[in-house]
């Protein structure tokens, strides 16, 4: 399975947190799965870094990433147009970008955040 992790379920899986559900740990840790990270999401977590709302230094997430294979997914014209398309009322732009690279990547989309339900994105959680 092709896993996309949500920016939370990035910054909790690398800072250990228990707020990271059993499944997605597992999910995150079973080799057969490809875990992919979203350029959206480094920019959202170092943007709160830099707003200090984040305690994890942008460059312990960088070696965790590094450390575990995590494959980097850019953000790409296609998505760009995807997201700015999509028929959803929500709002927040880190959202629809990792909607539109979940569905056009064909990936799970591994977030705590029930909103996706409503587009119809494999959440998993």
């Amino acid at each position: 399975m092709r896993l996309l992790l949500d920016s939370h379920a990035l910054y909790w899986w690398v800072a250990g947190s228990p707020r990271l559900s059993a499944t997605a740990r597992g999910l995150i840790l079973d080799r057969e799965n490809a875990v992919l990270v979203s350029a959206v999401s480094i920019y959202e977590l170092e943007w709160k870094a830099q707003q200090r709302r984040l305690a994890l230094p942008p460059q312990e997430l960088r070696a965790a990433l590094r450390r575990n294979a995590v494959e980097d997914l850019p953000i790409t014209h296609d998505h760009a147009d995807y997201a700015a398309q999509l028929d959803w009322d929500h709002r927040d732009p880190w959202d629809r970008l990792l909607a539109a690279q979940a569905r056009l990547e064909n990936c799970a989309l591994v977030s705590v955040d029930e909103v996706f339900d409503a587009i119809g994105i494999d959440r998993q959680w």
